[in-house]
């Protein structure tokens, strides 16, 4: 009568199967949980329509689910066209690039154009370090300051406005093997 191959044994055999497989299944989710929002997902995988159509998207441990991911990328392209606009805005605000007199920052839009403020010390725009590096002419040496403008210098500020440059480029490189 206590048969352990009857059908009410194998039910509880397969209810405890059945729970096991279930916990493994909810400890799975609980470790896909996005770390945004909390959100504990259902299945593994799940089809969401992207941009380019239906797309699969699978979440992993420590990850994201789908519209947080979404939200994340937009922001942080915001934040980089933010922080290129700022980046924009300082440079066009400096002196104008030595060898072409265009933005220090690049031409807007171009692959080369600065994505953070251009240093103090820049002398040029991307494009013309580029044109400099492809031809092979080596570092951009400015003109030392004759000493008539030093003495001009010291009863009014000069116009230049590489004028600082130059004079701290004149300190940094004397002109003993160059033409003043």
């Amino acid at each position: 009568m206590e048969n352990p191959n009857n059908r009410a044994a194998y039910d509880l055999r397969q209810a405890a199967r059945e729970d096991e497989e279930h916990k493994v299944h909810q400890e799975l989710m609980d470790s896909l949980v996005c770390i945004d929002c909390g959100d504990v997902p259902e299945e593994e995988s799940t089809w969401e329509y992207g941009p380019k159509g239906q797309v699969e998207w699978t979440r992993r441990p420590g990850g994201r689910c789908w519209p947080c991911r979404q939200d994340r990328e937009e922001r942080l392209e915001r934040e980089a066209e933010e922080q290129l606009e700022a980046a924009c805005t300082a440079n066009a605000a400096l002196r104008p690039c030595w060898t072409c007199r265009g933005s220090i920052g690049g031409k807007e839009g171009s692959k080369l154009e600065l994505r953070e403020k251009a240093r103090p010390d820049r002398l040029e725009c991307p494009g013309c370090v580029r044109a400099r590096a492809t031809k092979d002419l080596g570092p951009l040496m400015l003109p030392v300051p004759s000493k008539r403008e030093l003495v001009a210098a010291l009863v009014s500020t000069p116009d230049d406005p590489w004028w600082e440059d130059r004079v701290l480029h004149a300190k940094l490189h004397p002109a003993r093997g160059r033409r003043v």
